[in-house]
């Protein structure tokens, strides 16, 4: 998605957008003098960015998964890749940051928040703070859009990551499971969908077929298929190939391997093969994604 894409939205969802790269987006409505209003905005599906949304006043109604949420002021929201979420007609002050995916883990990966913090795809988490720590998040995220702003220099996004991984800091510093908001779903398809998901995770590098997760939580495919389906609006082989291909997209950002050595290192019979996978997924092969993605390289340019 273009910037020039993103500014169209601006009078859809009432709120003021900014893309760096398409890497660092901003949504805000701090300098609002009428009424705080944010508008519909429906289908949206998120299979490149985490969302840290926070509320300041008002609230904000949203749709994520097929329910209804409410953020309210002081609250934290929270959105993983590949969660469809609608944010609904409100009145609210709010900012939102969306961090490219490989961006924000490779934070995760090199901060204080280490192997404690980790992208769960297809997952939400909501918390309310005391209003001292949303100040603190407020001042973070008013550097970051002072820095957004500026005119392009050669070092911008390194300074853009320093303040993404001081605001990132922050806020898993202030969140917790005493102030975090449940939308737990009891339901049996949902924690089958999550076992799935817990099975991805572990075994995503050697398997990527319907039938091995379905034998691994002990159902048959067609009913792991009719589950995926119900919790993300695609097919259990869609859902694997993007989970995958995020992994793939990780590593081709930080790690300085190279694309033979990335395709052995998941288990493709050859690097021919590998890189038709990830183009088919991704729309781009491998090479170019490393060319623009890789942190050295945007270091370096």
């Amino acid at each position: 998605m273009e910037e020039d894409d993103l500014l169209k939205k601006d009078n859809v969802i009432g709120l003021r957008l900014k893309s760096f790269k398409d890497k660092y987006i901003l949504l805000d409505n701090l300098e609002t003098k009428n009424e705080p209003n944010v508008y519909t905005y429906s289908e949206m599906y998120n299979s490149q960015c985490t969302l840290l949304i926070s509320v300041l006043h008002g609230t904000l109604h949203m749709v994520v998964n097929n329910k209804l949420v409410e953020v309210k002021s002081n609250d934290i929201f929270i959105i993983t890749p590949y969660v469809h979420f609608e944010f609904l007609e409100s009145r609210c002050i709010m900012y939102c940051v969306m961090v490219h995916n490989e961006i924000i883990e490779d934070i995760y990966e090199h901060s204080a928040t280490g192997s404690s913090v980790g992208v769960r795809y297809y997952t939400c988490h909501h918390y309310h703070l005391d209003r001292y720590y949303t100040d603190i998040l407020l001042n973070d995220y008013n550097l970051i859009r002072t820095e957004h702003d500026r005119t392009d220099y050669r070092m911008k996004e390194m300074t853009l990551r320093a303040f993404m991984t001081a605001y990132i800091a922050h806020l898993y510093s202030f969140i917790s499971q005493d102030n975090e908001i449940d939308h737990t779903d009891n339901s049996k398809g949902w924690m089958l969908f999550n076992k799935f998901l817990v099975q991805l995770s572990l075994y995503y590098k050697k398997e990527r077929s319907v039938q091995f997760y379905a034998q691994k939580i002990g159902i048959t495919s067609k009913y792991l298929s009719a589950i995926v389906d119900n919790y993300t609006g695609h097919t259990a082989s869609q859902v694997i190939d993007n989970y995958v291909a995020s992994r793939i997209k990780q590593m081709l950002y930080s790690n300085n391997m190279n694309i033979k050595k990335i395709s052995e290192h998941y288990n493709f019979p050859n690097q021919s093969f590998f890189g038709r996978f990830f183009k088919r997924v991704t729309g781009i092969s491998p090479y170019e994604y490393q060319k623009v993605f890789n942190r050295k390289n945007i270091i370096e340019s």
